[in-house]
């Protein structure tokens, strides 16, 4: 089954109140809370209002997305701690800071420690998804489908979202791969640095979402980065969304 959301980061120039409001108008049921602007780890009251926002809003705090990057000598322990605060089912780190092509052996066996920590550090019942992106271990399917297995954890998800940057055969052959351990889908229309419309992706959009509901399980489509910045260009995207699920 899928629920809609929004990735806060989509507006950051919104406050934590304003974000929900859009949400709630936009008929959405998830929040992606973002830990660089509205939910930052180290700041205990901005969860806390989250929180309360969240369910005035009649939302669901579904992921925390921080930006830990899994890289040696970092430490876990406060985006988990917020990820607690909040009350979320996912926690969402990043798998590095380099791509898979320009990684050492030794390195991307740190980032994979990185990631183990996490997960054990997380309470049960959460799961931990890394960000599907480029310049991480997630730039390209493989590399993120051998990452999963080199992880070795029972709570250890991929984030998907389609590559702006690939053609619609890599992109199919993406979500085909990861789905046995997909979590969330970030969702947007994005064509190379160009933001569209959610409408001008449906083509694409809806052989996605037929691959990823063959499994027969929850994830959330979370739409982040609308082509305006705008609420009201949110309102027709998550409108849009709606309609490819009826």
């Amino acid at each position: 089954m899928f629920k809609t959301g929004l990735v806060t980061i989509t507006f950051r120039p919104f406050s934590r109140a304003e974000v929900c409001e859009t949400a709630e108008k936009a008929g959405l049921s998830l929040l992606e809370w973002g830990g660089d602007i509205h939910v930052p780890p180290t700041d205990p009251g901005a969860a806390e209002e989250a929180v309360r926002l969240t369910a005035e809003h009649g939302l669901t705090a579904d992921t925390y997305g921080s930006y830990y990057r899994c890289t040696p000598g970092g430490d876990p322990a406060p985006v988990v701690d917020c990820a607690v605060r909040l009350g979320v089912r996912n926690l969402r780190v990043w798998a590095g800071e380099k791509g898979s092509a320009d990684i050492s052996p030794e390195e991307r066996a740190s980032v994979i420690a990185g990631i183990r920590e996490v997960c054990d550090l997380v309470p049960a019942g959460m799961t931990v998804s890394t960000e599907f992106h480029q310049w991480t271990l997630t730039d390209r399917y493989e590399s993120a489908v051998r990452m999963w297995e080199e992880v070795e954890r029972g709570n250890f998800r991929l984030y998907w979202q389609p590559n702006q940057f690939m053609d619609d055969d890599y992109n199919l052959a993406a979500v085909r791969a990861v789905l046995p351990h997909l979590s969330n889908v970030h969702v947007f229309s994005w064509a190379g640095q160009d933001k569209f419309p959610l409408k001008d992706g449906e083509r694409m959009w809806r052989r996605y979402l037929d691959i990823i509901r063959s499994d027969g399980r929850d994830h959330g489509l979370l739409l982040e980065f609308v082509c305006d910045g705008t609420a009201d260009q949110l309102y027709r995207d998550a409108e849009t969304l709606r309609g490819w699920l009826e």
